[in-house]
């Protein structure tokens, strides 16, 4: 950990200017890289906008702000965006031969000392690192949209992967004010995605089956078991129900359960019809025109400062046991 004094962040998409914003807010000088100039530019007015909720929830103050924000640097050079870091985190797109080939020459350019971090949501370390010569130094760091915000980053260690990076990278993500989840396994999908895409496939089978509505699917999870989750894990939620009772329900319940491996279908209809989402108007719901052009921008504010407000109460909760 002393010896992480600079950190780079490769690219300066939604995942990268967020988690740059992440360590910058952490105290660490920032070096933020993309091969577009305006990415850059655009970033850096994102990550001084997305400051503003922080102060108002009074996670940090307006000094602390304007300090973060002059510990980043921006470059479209990768020779001087990675020559001098301790700590390079990668937030490119999920093409394995694009991060193949990034690791690669992220493996000769950096010092030898650096870690090298991916955040691939679905590739392994394993395949991503072919191409390097030292593959100890590769570690996994997968953060969730919108990273600057949500506490969790799962650190992910392949068979290479030393104990010294991976415990690193955990302790640096400590300090830095996130909680890091070790996951011991490179599993495509790590640990989170792969339970959502299990909760999905059945949410979507049910959706199709005309069970329920749209409507009627997301407010029943956000007022159970979302809002549940947000106080108690999985487990310890089945230790609240008793397991006894869990053993007998999930006896009847799984083979009543979708066990298909392919998409489901309503989802490739809608894709198939190009209907994607926020972005094209419609997807499970109808969006207007002023909503994707106008509206979505204050959505986004609305969510982040929502999330802000769950992030403030967990880092008083962690504070209250501390103290005690």
């Amino acid at each position: 950990m002393e010896n992480i004094k600079q950190v780079t962040v490769i690219g300066a998409g939604i995942m990268g200017h967020g988690i740059a914003q992440s360590f910058l807010m952490g105290g660490f000088p920032v070096v933020l890289y993309d091969i577009e100039s305006s990415m850059l530019d655009r970033a850096a007015a994102k990550i001084q906008k997305n400051m503003a909720p922080f102060v108002e929830a009074g996670l940090m103050t307006g000094g602390q702000a304007q300090d973060a924000r002059q510990r980043l640097c921006t470059t479209t050079d990768f020779d001087v965006a990675v020559s001098q870091s301790d700590f390079v985190m990668e937030a490119a797109p999920e093409n394995l031969a694009l991060k193949q080939d990034l690791f690669r020459k992220l493996d000769q350019a950096c010092r030898p000392s650096a870690i090298l971090a991916t955040n691939t949501s679905s590739l392994t370390l394993k395949a991503i690192g072919e191409n390097m010569q030292n593959r100890r130094r590769l570690v996994a760091a997968h953060w969730f949209n919108p990273p600057h915000i949500v506490p969790v980053v799962e650190v992910v260690k392949s068979e290479e992967t030393s104990e010294e990076v991976f415990n690193g990278t955990f302790e640096l993500l400590k300090k830095i004010n996130k909680v890091p989840v070790r996951i011991n396994a490179d599993i495509p999908g790590f640990l989170i995605n792969r339970i959502s895409a299990a909760m999905t496939r059945e949410i979507l089978h049910l959706y199709e089956r005309g069970v329920a509505s749209a409507e009627d699917i997301d407010r029943a999870v956000t007022g159970t078991i979302g809002f549940q989750f947000a106080s108690m894990g999985p487990l310890r939620r089945l230790d609240f129900g008793g397991l006894d009772l869990w053993l007998h329900g999930l006896t009847h319940a799984l083979a009543l359960l979708d066990n298909s491996v392919q998409p489901p279908v309503a989802l490739q209809k809608l894709v198939s019809q190009g209907h994607t989402g926020v972005k094209s108007g419609k997807g499970f719901y109808e969006y207007s025109s002023s909503f994707f052009e106008e509206e979505i921008d204050t959505a986004v504010q609305q969510r982040d400062r929502e999330l802000i407000g769950r992030l403030a109460r967990h880092y008083q909760k962690k504070q209250s046991s501390q103290e005690g």
